[in-house]
């Protein structure tokens, strides 16, 4: 408040002070100490298991829009977490809906960074599909956090499961496995350099910024032509997403061909190996790993079968 008094300062502070105090619903102060006329402030007592339930049910309730439980997640059984893959896989098409809407009304910043979200959402599907596989044991040392919310890692892998294919009749995990190497490294180099470029482009489509040469960078500058190329993109993706709310896919996904499982195992091996460095090409790296070391173990059980 410039050029108010001390006073007037206070004022507005202590009124400041109130409304947050109401918000977040403190206990009230202490009435002024009738010596000095100060009030003194309590510290709220700890709240029982009982007393923290209401703002619990607030924070889950209708509205609630927070992160990835993580613990709920490796603690959620197998058809709690084929559950949460069809809903993660209806949102990516909720998401391409309202992207193709917004494109046609002309606001291409907004309907660009959906399209890129579609991407990611289908991603985060594919990632509980990989949980859903795996035993409780190996699902209890997954990366949950970088499998769930590593935004580059989640658009690779819906680009990749959407360039594949996927349904329940289909063993995409085998195909991946028999695909050539030299086919896999291109479409994931392709996929991670539009990761790359996407999550930037996404941020773009919902900010304005100021770049590193000082020129005003506004979500208005996102072209039709970049916003036809990603919704082309999420586009197959919202394909391959419909068929994972189909009952027979959750049914099959309840009992998992074994090179699904054994996917979701060379899936955790990869990330153990890749540490945490978060980038495009480091997405497309664990990605690639975790396919080769499927082939491997597919390849000795193979070869052990017929020995």
């Amino acid at each position: 408040m410039p050029g108010a008094g001390r006073g007037e300062r206070l004022g507005h502070f202590v009124k400041v002070l109130r409304r947050w105090r109401v918000e977040r619903r403190l206990p009230p102060s202490h009435p002024p100490d009738p010596a000095s006329g100060r009030r003194r402030w309590r510290r709220s007592p700890p709240a029982s298991s009982a007393s923290r339930q209401p703002q619990d049910s607030r924070r889950n309730g209708p509205g609630y829009a927070g992160s990835v439980g993580l613990r709920a997640v490796k603690a959620a059984s197998k058809t709690e977490l084929c559950a949460s893959a069809a809903a993660a896989a209806d949102n990516a098409v909720g998401l391409f809906d309202d992207a193709e809407l917004l494109s046609g009304a002309g606001r291409y910043a907004r309907a660009y960074s959906l399209a890129v979200l579609a991407v990611e959402e289908f991603g985060k599907a594919a990632s509980l599909v990989a949980l859903a596989a795996m035993p409780e044991n190996l699902r209890a040392q997954a990366p949950v956090g970088r499998m769930l919310e590593w935004h580059q890692l989640k658009q690779v892998g819906g680009l990749l499961i959407a360039a594949v294919g996927f349904s329940a009749q289909d063993r995409a995990a085998a195909r991946l496995a028999a695909m050539p190497v030299t086919q896999l490294e291109q479409i994931l180099e392709e996929t991670g350099a539009f990761a790359e470029d996407a999550d930037r482009l996404k941020r773009r489509g919902l900010y304005m910024d100021l770049d590193r040469e000082g020129r005003i960078r506004r979500p208005s500058e996102i072209t039709e032509a970049e916003v036809a190329r990603q919704l082309a993109r999420a586009r197959q993706v919202a394909s391959t997403a419909s068929l994972l709310r189909e009952p027979a896919t959750q049914a099959w996904l309840a009992h998992p061909p074994a090179e699904l499982i054994e996917l979701s195992r060379a899936l955790v091996r990869a990330f153990a190996e890749a540490g945490h460095v978060r980038s495009p090409r480091a997405a497309a790296g664990v990605v690639l790993q975790a396919v080769c070391k499927l082939r491997q173990q597919l390849a000795a059980s193979d070869t052990a079968a017929r020995s």
